[in-house]
């Protein structure tokens, strides 16, 4: 709400470290600083496909060299304004290293058409955050292999099959 208001009433008046830690890549940003990380970092923002198209865009990344990607997806409680647009409760995270390998390859695919809403206990828990649909895949990880869809935008799904 402060910066809802601050920006509408009296923008100039706006806190510098309030700011700051507003925008969506701050946790990026604080985390290759408090490690000494001089890697890249990208920050996606797509809202309840935030988690299909992070992955998305972690696996372009390792199709185009990179050796590891860590993907870390989360979000908390949505208050004031920013909660009656774009609504999330609680508090929902992960944290992936993916690595190109030499393994059975995992796939993926970018297809049209909505996701099948997730059938497992906990996406029922959760489904109120905006992370919950990355518990489809949370729960094939857990269980070795099988597959999921992802909501990746409007109209949109990402099939991940995880070949154990």
């Amino acid at each position: 709400d402060y910066m809802c208001a601050t920006l509408a009433s009296a923008p100039r008046s706006i806190s510098p470290t309030r700011f700051h830690n507003s925008v969506h890549n701050a946790a990026a940003g604080y985390w290759t600083i408090g490690v000494g990380c001089h890697a890249p970092a990208t920050a996606v923002s797509a809202y309840t496909a935030s988690f299909a198209q992070g992955l998305l865009e972690a696996v372009v990344q390792l199709a185009d060299g990179a050796p590891q990607v860590l993907l870390v997806a989360y979000d908390a409680q949505a208050h004031g304004a920013l909660g009656r647009i774009s609504p999330s409760e609680g508090l929902l995270g992960a944290a992936l290293v993916l690595s190109a390998g030499d393994g059975a390859p995992h796939s993926l695919a970018l297809e049209a058409g909505s996701a099948e809403p997730p059938d497992d206990p906990l996406s029922a828990r959760y489904t109120a955050n905006a992370m919950a649909p990355m518990l489809p895949l949370i729960a094939a990880l857990a269980a070795g292999s099988g597959q999921c869809e992802l909501v990746a935008g409007p109209g949109l799904r990402l099939r991940v099959a995880l070949n154990g």
